[in-house]
């Protein structure tokens, strides 16, 4: 954020890396599918086929960010201060294609390792994406970038 406060860093104060938060609720759903011994019903054996094409579909659109960042030469890492912004590729269809493909990810792993319950814990993952890591990195980038943000606020959608 633009400020004459030295004090204060020149970032969206995101101090729980977003993988992490979606691993821990990943790993909490899992565990209590494990311990209530529940999966989906046997006739649904395609939920794995989906599950995968989910998990690829989420890996493949991480790494196409990726890409954009590095050549927008900006970090893509939340807790470091941004230098450009990036408006085209899955950015130009959603301000947050990395937590969609996260959460993409996280609903195939679900799939995949036949763990219905835990798909419950994709709803608190995506609050905390919500609202502890996307409402400080909207409030930093308005204050780092000011208009060009807010257009592109209103040009494109938060999620998709």
């Amino acid at each position: 954020m633009k400020t004459s406060d030295k004090n204060k860093p020149d970032t969206p104060a995101v101090h729980i890396p977003p993988p992490v938060i979606v691993a821990v609720f990943l790993i909490a759903g899992l565990a209590c599918d494990y311990f209530l011994k529940n999966s989906f019903d046997a006739t649904l054996d395609w939920l794995v086929y989906v599950g995968y094409g989910l998990c690829v579909a989420g890996l493949g659109l991480v790494l196409w960010c990726a890409f954009l960042y590095r050549k927008a030469k900006t970090s893509i890492l939340p807790h470091t201060a941004d230098s450009n912004m990036i408006e085209t590729g899955p950015f130009g269809m959603s301000r947050n294609p990395i937590y969609v493909s996260m959460l993409l990810m996280f609903i195939g792993i679900c799939l995949i390792a036949d763990a219905p319950t835990a798909l419950l814990f994709a709803v608190p993952a995506y609050l905390a994406l919500r609202y502890y890591v996307i409402a400080r990195e909207e409030a930093y980038l308005t204050s780092r970038f000011g208009d060009e943000y807010t257009s592109y606020q209103s040009r494109v959608r938060r999620w998709f």
